[in-house]
């Protein structure tokens, strides 16, 4: 299963929970891959600090690259695209070839704005290139630990078909940021305040994704 993360914008949490996410599908037993796309490189920097990198994070900047993975894709194993904040031929493809694209948010009006007004123009451009409807699933990020009115949000992403929001929601916790100091997934960060909580939210949004998965066959 190809698992892309996008948006036309930088800063809305896609490389962190690219890379985190990565670790939950681990847990539940499946071979995962990790590929950058993004310019600054931040999926294999996180790797960078760990004390002993994974082997498993690699960097792709030319279409021919990412085309070979894709088409080389296994059906039982996990890849995971980090694509770049910002609208590009490579980040096309990676929508394109994608089982699932995620488009992460926070619940800021100018981010649902952002998706609404601007990326869904990018999933229709490309829906009208290849004869085939795009979907991406918004995923509420960063979200402080007692919102629960998502009603403002709903409201605006409803009108646009291409656009679903998935059921878990990633709250906003300290642990990401100080797992990450030393390059660790906050599933490994056992001794940090949130870890159970964030660990549990991750592994509901790979339950989650596996079951859309499976659905859409």
């Amino acid at each position: 299963m190809i698992i892309n993360f996008s948006h036309q914008k930088g800063g809305t949490g896609k490389s962190t929970t690219a890379y985190h996410i990565a670790e939950a599908f681990e847990r539940l037993g499946y071979t995962v891959t990790i590929y950058d796309l993004d310019i600054q490189d931040t999926c294999i920097e996180y790797n960078n600090l760990r004390e002993i990198p994974k082997t498993n994070i690699k960097n792709i900047t030319e279409d021919e690259e990412l085309i070979r993975v894709i088409e080389d894709a296994k059906d039982d194993e996990i890849y995971i695209i980090d694509s770049g904040g910002f609208d590009s031929s490579l980040t096309r493809l990676a929508i394109m070839g994608a089982d699932i694209n995620i488009t992460p948010i926070a619940d800021k009006v100018s981010e649902i704005l952002a998706i609404s007004n601007k990326y869904s123009k990018i999933l229709e451009e490309i829906a009208n290139a290849t004869g085939e409807a795009t979907t991406t699933y918004v995923l509420l990020n960063r979200i402080h630990i007692f919102a629960k009115n998502f009603e403002h949000l709903e409201e605006i992403i409803k009108p646009h078909k291409q656009m679903k929001i998935l059921n878990t929601i990633i709250r906003e916790r300290a642990i990401y940021d100080k797992a990450l100091q030393e390059g660790l997934k906050v599933q490994e960060a056992t001794d940090l305040k949130g870890h159970e909580d964030a660990s549990n939210e991750l592994g509901k949004l790979a339950e989650e994704l596996l079951t859309i998965h499976n659905e859409e066959k």
